[in-house]
């Protein structure tokens, strides 16, 4: 008689040490899911926000050769700005160690 309650004690602590381990594994199975679904979001939110900054960079680059095209003589002229006289002009000279412009 002793023999067999032993006997179930032992089957007692294997079936509650397997239950245990299942629990444990739904548990971790649980938070990898969700970090995995967490992911998944916060790339989603990124690729989003990416795109955004995508056409608002498209957009400037358009606004500036928009206002780069708009440029012409008679504004730079208007604005102060005046062609030079004397052009100095460096030639390629290998002994030439330095070379400058003179106003």
């Amino acid at each position: 008689m002793v023999e067999k309650v032993l006997q179930l004690n032992k089957e007692k602590a294997a079936f509650w040490a397997l239950v245990s381990v299942l629990v444990l594994f739904v548990g971790f199975y649980m938070f990898f899911v969700r970090t995995t679904i967490n992911n998944v979001v916060a790339r989603q939110n990124l690729e989003s926000e990416a795109s955004t900054l995508s056409l608002e960079i498209g957009s400037k680059e358009f606004e500036y050769i928009t206002k780069r095209n708009a440029v012409t003589l008679t504004l730079a002229y208007s604005m102060g700005f005046k062609d030079s006289q004397e052009k100095t002009f460096i030639a390629r000279n290998p002994s030439t160690k330095v070379a400058y412009l003179s106003n």
